[in-house]
């Protein structure tokens, strides 16, 4: 009896021993191989980021302000002075919103004015709760802010042109002191600016107020870019990959492709990550019963959701060390059917644009109170080709025109002009040449682009 449980003794301390040991086994190699050689493997130079916030995000894509006399310009700032304004307007808590006619609306806008753009899907309320401002009794009348200006005639209001409702507003106050600000804009901005005229002005005959300069002088040159790579470590994934499966990596399947193209997969392809051998990075993730019930967010949750998102997944950093500015490009209500928004993101280097001719920098779906699609396709722009560069006197734009009818689809300049709804000076990623980003005018006619060379007006490319 002694000896057996002096066995049964023994063999317990072995089993203990063992236990010991493995752990010990465990611990040594997570030291020295785990921590050491497989996380410096993997580990990538993308920190972490904060996302922003609605308010930085939810801005015009371009302001433009009348001087009077028929003087315009254009520019990408003085957004927060208008907030600003429209916030300290608000506070007397004395506010109505009245619907005006269209041609009120433009009569009021050609003497001193400044007004914020926007082209993209915006609900006004998202706007003023973003920015500080309270709910202004009327206001759920207006849907999609497509312009928000003031009149330097009219300090006790500003005007609102409803771009979905294609309607025209005024919000009237009882305050006439909260514009000082905006008038010394518009004064500060008449020492120096780039004229601008409206087309009809231009053109002769037409009647497209588009506003467009007659002489551009810009330092914008050809840039050398090359895609991000996501695949060309065949063992390892980087820690922006391995992010978008949390710590369920262990589970997760890949496939390689012989394009070169990778594949992650997890949970029978609920969540699939695929690193495009074109330098794209894409993520989906399926509904499941839970989503399906989940109450759709508001814009603005949803606009955070997706910048939290993006934040958590290198933001718009690429490993050459380029941060590049984001805009809001594009916002599609129920993407594919799906209760929920699309919001696609354009990128800015060195204050200028940067347009592709397809795909875009960044796009994320929020359905389902979460995020179920975000696809990546950020550049690297080569270090030597940001030095500072001289300002040189451009193509003309009304040039541009006349020289390309044909090749934007008209019969006649008169017919043309009549269509135009935009000029901007950028950077454009071609198809035909992925690895320069070139110097453009940009022009947009009825909702398609078209790009030309800075220097010579010629066609480099255009989406239709």
């Amino acid at each position: 009896m002694n000896i057996s449980n002096s066995t049964k003794l023994i063999e317990i301390i072995k089993s203990i021993l063992l236990v010991v040991l493995l752990l010990f086994t465990i611990l040594l190699l997570y030291f020295f191989w785990g921590r050491d050689v497989f996380q410096n493997f993997i580990k990538e130079d993308l920190p972490r980021h904060e996302a922003m916030n609605a308010a930085e995000l939810l801005q015009p894509g371009r302001i433009e302000i009348g001087f009077g006399g028929g003087d315009f310009t254009v520019t990408d700032g003085k957004f927060q002075t208008i907030m600003d304004c429209f916030k300290g307007f608000s506070d007397s808590r004395n506010l109505s919103v009245e619907e005006i006619t269209k041609e009120r609306y433009k009569e009021v806008m050609q003497a001193g004015f400044i007004k914020a753009v926007f082209d993209y899907y915006a609900p006004f309320s998202a706007v003023c709760e973003a920015n500080g401002i309270d709910r202004i009794p009327g206001s759920d009348a207006i849907d999609a802010v497509g312009e928000l200006g003031y009149a330097s005639d009219f300090d006790d209001r500003l005007f609102v042109f409803d771009s979905k409702g294609d309607k025209y507003y005024r919000i009237i106050g009882s305050s006439t002191n909260g514009f000082e600000a905006l008038k010394n804009e518009i004064s500060e901005m008449e020492k120096d600016y780039i004229a601008y005229y409206p087309l009809a002005m231009i053109a002769g005959g037409a009647e497209n107020n588009t506003l467009c300069p007659l002489s551009f002088e810009c330092d914008i040159h050809d840039l050398a870019c090359y895609p991000e790579d996501f695949s060309s470590k065949p063992e390892g994934t980087g820690d922006l990959i391995k992010g978008f499966f949390s710590d369920n990596f262990d589970f997760v399947r890949r496939i390689e492709q012989e394009s070169g193209t990778l594949i992650y997969m997890y949970g029978y392809g609920r969540i699939v990550v695929t690193a495009h051998d074109s330098g794209a990075l894409e993520y989906r993730r399926e509904d499941d019963e839970r989503t399906r019930t989940i109450p759709q967010l508001r814009y603005l949750d949803a606009l955070e959701r997706a910048s939290s998102f993006i934040a958590a997944h290198g933001a718009f950093e690429v490993k050459s060390g380029d941060i590049f500015t984001p805009y809001i490009k594009e916002v599609i209500i129920d993407p594919d059917g799906k209760k929920g928004y699309r919001f696609t993101f354009g990128i800015r280097i060195n204050g200028a644009r940067i347009y592709y001719e397809s795909g875009a920098p960044m796009v994320v779906d929020v359905t389902g109170g979460r995020v179920s699609y975000f696809r990546r396709n950020l550049i690297n722009v080569g270090e030597n080709d940001q030095d500072e560069r001289k300002s040189r006197e451009v193509y003309p734009a009304i040039n541009v025109l006349a020289d390309n009818i044909e090749h934007m689809g008209e019969t006649s300049f008169e017919e043309l002009v009549e269509k135009v709804t935009g000029f901007d000076c950028g950077y454009v990623k071609t198809n035909r040449n992925r690895n320069t980003l070139a110097a453009a005018w940009v022009i947009s006619i009825d909702g398609r682009k078209f790009y030309f060379g800075l220097d010579d007006g010629k066609p480099i490319g255009g989406r239709r």
